[in-house]
């Protein structure tokens, strides 16, 4: 295949280059700025930006000169589709970047607050199919007379943006007897001080009679840790290792309004994790059941949290250490994707004050987290 690299004062310059020259089909294999002298000594640099593209079609040999057979290199050595492969992932980084950078819709252009938006969602790391969805429900809003002449568009299309993540408050959900939550997650991710947190703010701040039960048998320490809670705050605690265990004191705990369970750390991943949560749970009625997952997890991580915990009914998604991760965008795009709603924040490690329930106004407010960092500062 032959490149071609073209130089321009800025990226439309170049496009307009690479349409002429290549066609409208032409792919845009890498893009960078580069600093160019000009002639006088004391005459500063010029950036210039720099494109290679190449045809979209099969660019014709010249003469059959021009081919080169592949033959095989020394044992050992790389081999070219090793080699291939990591340039397209390459390549399609760079246009990520670049369409992150100069590819708003030509139709956005007018608005220059939702324009800055675009560019900041998609720095963020928003996924390109919830941005499709974004942008379409916008551009259809904008058609509207009433929605096209509001007043603050970048409030009102980030509230669009928010509508994609459900938001429940798990006390108002309609349940028979008392209210019995698990909360599943991966270890470190903050399950037992969240456990806590919502133990003390219901005993105490709503009124409720609270009991807590620690299957958690397996982490070093992990059933101490939830038993100085109880201890401080009066509440009585169970411990269980079988779902026979839990069903008893399940029954002991019936006069309750709320029961709590913590689970041990899973890994999500693991090809048993069906059969051991329905080894643990099986049939038990009135269980919801809450993954918990941390703003500090790699959003592979996140992806691997959301689809293997999956296996069970999850009643809703409680986010952790808000206050410790650069921003949200990466539970964001799993709750856009999963549609399990989310319930609650943690802000901090104080027990029980460092707790919220979720809301759409404080979940924009986190997705662009690097320019709401003062909320935070304590």
């Amino acid at each position: 295949m032959k490149l071609k690299t073209y130089v321009a004062r800025d990226p439309q310059e170049a496009l307009a280059q690479v349409k002429k020259d290549l066609g409208p089909e032409a792919v845009i294999l890498s893009t960078q700025s580069r600093r160019y002298p000009t002639s006088g000594a004391r005459r500063p640099e010029h950036r210039r930006v720099e494109v290679t593209a190449a045809a979209h079609q099969a660019v014709a040999l010249d003469s059959l000169d021009d081919f080169q057979p592949w033959s095989p290199g020394p044992v050992g050595s790389r081999l070219p589709s090793t080699d291939l492969k990591e340039e397209l992932e390459e390549m399609k980084a760079l246009l990520k970047q670049w369409l992150g950078e100069y590819g708003p819709p030509s139709w956005l252009a007018p608005y220059q607050d939702l324009t800055m938006l675009f560019h900041a969602l998609t720095r963020a790391g928003i996924h390109d199919q919830i941005m499709r969805r974004w942008l379409e429900k916008v551009r259809t809003s904008l058609t509207d007379e009433n929605n096209g002449s509001n007043k603050n568009l970048k409030e009102w299309s980030l509230r669009q943006l928010m509508q994609e993540v459900s938001v429940v408050d798990p006390w108002k959900l309609p349940i028979k007897g008392p209210r019995k939550w698990t909360f599943l997650g991966s270890t470190g991710v903050g399950k037992t001080i969240t456990i806590a947190k919502l133990a003390i703010q219901a005993a105490f701040m709503r009124k409720n009679r609270v009991g807590l039960i620690s299957l958690d048998n397996v982490r070093l320490g992990g059933q101490e840790h939830l038993a100085a809670y109880a201890r401080i705050s009066g509440l009585p605690l169970a411990t269980a290792q079988t779902r026979s265990e839990l069903a008893e004191a399940l029954t002991k705990m019936v006069d309750l309004d709320l029961i709590l369970i913590d689970t041990p750390g899973c890994n999500p991943c693991d090809p048993g994790l069906l059969l051991e949560m329905r080894q643990l749970f099986g049939d038990l009625p009135g269980l919801e059941h809450h993954l918990v997952v941390s703003t500090t997890a790699a959003e592979g991580n996140l992806t691997d949290a959301f689809q293997g915990f999956s296996v069970m009914p999850l009643t809703s998604c409680i986010v952790t250490k808000v206050d410790e991760g650069r921003d949200i965008v990466g539970v964001f795009n799993q709750l856009c994707k999963s549609r399990i709603a989310i319930s609650y924040y943690t802000t901090g490690q104080r027990v029980p004050e460092d707790l919220e329930l979720a809301n759409q106004k404080l979940l924009a407010g986190l997705l662009l987290k690097p320019h709401y960092r003062q909320r935070f500062q304590r």
